[in-house]
């Protein structure tokens, strides 16, 4: 029961090993590992134990196990929110007539140029109909390569560089948790009903079952060995996250018709991996879309992976206009931020640092994302030199709000995966 539960751990853990080469892909560490429970199977049978006692001490730590993850998930959910925007010395006045707010990010969109000279594809389209429906854009700059520090740096307005350990530790929790953030906090204090979407969001039983429990339950145990085979087991999977992705979309255009005044954070994983759509939005099902480039980006690009980028990029550019026109037909007294997190990573070569620098090409595809913001008359025209993804929230709130939010430095940071030291990009 151990082998097969952890299986999945072991595959990763041993095929980060360089050394070891290919020698423990599925075809050769399954023989292994039955030929291993053959031996331990005869040993068994040929001895005689009693192990009730082992039985007892399983149990017994997979219960404390329990308890402590429940005792966790309790103490972050009733834990003071006020950690960072405590020190915001801000006056908040509730106007019957503010504008909803949409915050929409857009996971690893990049700009109009990467995705000419990197995709070979002109995306000139969807930023012109934007601009028709009123938006303004400017092409920003992330200060994070990666989601969960780029993310919480713009909600809460903050740098993990020199935030302390209590405010990192939060900060990151605050990537699941938008109304704790401070952009959520301010939101509430102004009287906005506040909501979180996301796109990985499950519904449901079914939805509990066989969505991201099933996901983890199947990469971490030997079953992994089916979901890795190129022979298209995963076509529910597929299906599943294609739902979940229209649901959560639909949900963002009924909050329009909410008659009172609502602050909307919604997260899209697409266009990034994995590749689950077709420009048409039916299912991408020539392969396995949870394989390592797509749950990590570890592997370069190939021609087959670009093109199912842009295919799937195109869906979301027609699915989020859509939503658009159906937030501006219910009233124009809104505010709409369309932004991406980070950009491209491992396109034009491995985002290592050569000599403590990126080069430049490197550079321009990891940090480069998209901004379109839509206000109504009433907001001026700071927000046309944002520079920064942690700037987007501070301009705005001055701009539409009379919030006096001082600008965070225009800084970008890189750092490893799995690491968290931020080195500074110049």
């Amino acid at each position: 029961m151990f082998i097969f539960l952890s299986y999945g751990y072991f595959y990763d853990l041993f095929n980060q090993l360089d050394f070891l080469g290919n020698i423990f892909r599925h075809r050769y560490l399954v023989p292994l590992i039955l030929l291993f429970l053959a031996f331990l199977l005869i040993y068994l049978k040929r001895k005689d134990r009693d192990f009730k006692s082992f039985s007892k001490i399983i149990f017994i730590s997979l219960t404390v196990l329990i308890f402590i993850n429940a005792f966790q998930i309790i103490s972050f959910n009733q834990k003071t929110s006020t950690i960072l925007s405590k020190n915001l010395n801000i006056e908040y006045e509730k106007n019957e007539n503010s504008p909803d707010v949409f915050h929409l990010v857009l996971d690893m969109y990049p700009t109009n140029e990467i995705l000419e000279s990197r995709f070979n594809f002109n995306n000139d389209k969807f930023s012109e109909e934007l601009n028709l429906l009123g938006f303004s854009n400017e092409d920003l700059k992330a200060n994070y390569i990666r989601t969960m520090y780029s993310l919480p740096s713009t909600f809460n307005m903050s740098h993990f560089y020199n935030s302390g350990q209590d405010e990192i530790i939060y900060m990151k929790e605050t990537l699941k948790k938008f109304h704790k953030s401070v952009e959520g906090q301010i939101a509430n204090k102004l009287g906005y009903n506040i909501h979180e979407i996301s796109t990985n969001d499950v519904k449901g039983f079914h939805s509990s079952f066989l969505g991201d429990f099933s996901r983890v339950f199947t990469r971490t145990n030997i079953l992994r060995v089916i979901d890795d085979s190129p022979i298209p087991f995963h076509n529910l999977w597929i299906n599943k996250n294609q739902k979940y992705f229209l649901e959560n979309l639909e949900k963002l255009s009924d909050i329009s018709n909410d008659p009172n005044k609502t602050w909307t954070y919604f997260y899209s994983r697409p266009p990034h991996p994995p590749f689950i759509f077709n420009e048409d939005g039916s299912k991408n099902l020539n392969a396995n879309p949870y394989n390592s480039f797509s749950e990590d980006l570890s592997d370069s690009w190939t021609i087959e992976e670009k093109n199912n980028f842009i295919n799937q990029l195109k869906y979301v550019n027609k699915t989020i206009i859509e939503v658009i026109r159906k937030i501006l037909s219910n009233s124009n007294n809104v505010i709409i931020i369309i932004h991406s997190d980070h950009g491209i990573t491992n396109m034009s070569g491995t985002d290592k640092l050569i000599n403590g620098k990126l080069p430049e090409e490197i550079y321009e595809e990891l940090f480069s994302t998209i901004s379109y913001i839509y206000t109504p008359e009433f907001c001026t025209k700071e927000l046309s030199s944002i520079k920064t993804n942690i700037n987007i929230i501070p301009s705005l709130l001055r701009s539409c709000f009379d919030i006096e939010v001082e600008n965070k430095e225009d800084l970008k940071f890189w750092n490893a995966s799995n690491e968290e030291e931020f080195i500074l990009i110049e």
